[in-house]
């Protein structure tokens, strides 16, 4: 399947401290949610735009957790659509506490389906099953099976493009937060670093 929900929790792999603005801690997530929206999964390579159609989402909203905003750890990575959707709601499935992948699943023709109360609510959250997300899930997943069913180099080439990662990987180690990192053995695994060394697969 091209969408797959994780069947384990995340766990943080940075930690950057201090950001004022909650939205400067953007390279930090892109990084940490592996470039794509944590509610539906669409990837920035599939977008026009890029990383400009993501943005930065709290899981606890401001609204009743202001001291929260600039709490990296309440920080997801999501695409603007379902960050605007979702607005000043708490997050039902945290994704870093329980595993996405048991509350919701994606079926073969782009629908998501619950798997638990819990994940009926993020459905409706986020309107994950709404008609243009449903679509364009659908359409990516036909035409993943047709490229893998393709023999044609053409083919091959294309689909490791769409489950490449972006070319603007964040050179996380050139930031710094005013706070320090509390995780600062990241870095040298960060995607930037390991594009570097020669290690970053082709495709994820």
């Amino acid at each position: 399947m091209v969408f797959t929900y994780p069947r384990s929790f995340h766990v943080r792999r940075h930690g950057p401290r201090g950001y004022r603005n909650y939205r400067a801690y953007k390279p930090w997530l892109r990084d940490e949610f592996v470039f794509r929206c944590v509610y539906w999964l669409w990837r920035e390579r599939w977008c026009s735009e890029g990383d400009h159609m993501f943005s930065v989402d709290h899981l606890a909203p401001g609204t009743t957790d202001p001291e929260r905003i600039s709490d990296y750890d309440n920080l997801v990575y999501a695409c603007c659509q379902c960050n605007a959707l979702k607005q000043d709601v708490k997050t039902v499935v945290n994704p870093c506490e329980e595993a996405v992948g048991h509350h919701l699943e994606i079926q073969s023709d782009g629908s998501v389906r619950a798997l638990t109360a819990h994940g009926a609510e993020q459905i409706a959250l986020c309107h994950l099953n709404r008609p243009r997300l449903l679509e364009a899930r659908r359409m990516m997943i036909e035409l993943f099976s047709m490229l893998e069913m393709s023999a044609s180099g053409e083919a091959r080439d294309l689909l490791q493009f769409l489950q490449g990662f972006p070319d603007n990987l964040p050179r996380l180690s050139t930031l710094r937060p005013p706070d320090g990192n509390t995780r600062p053995e990241s870095i040298v695994d960060s995607y930037y670093a390991r594009h570097q060394r020669g290690e970053l697969p082709p495709t994820y």
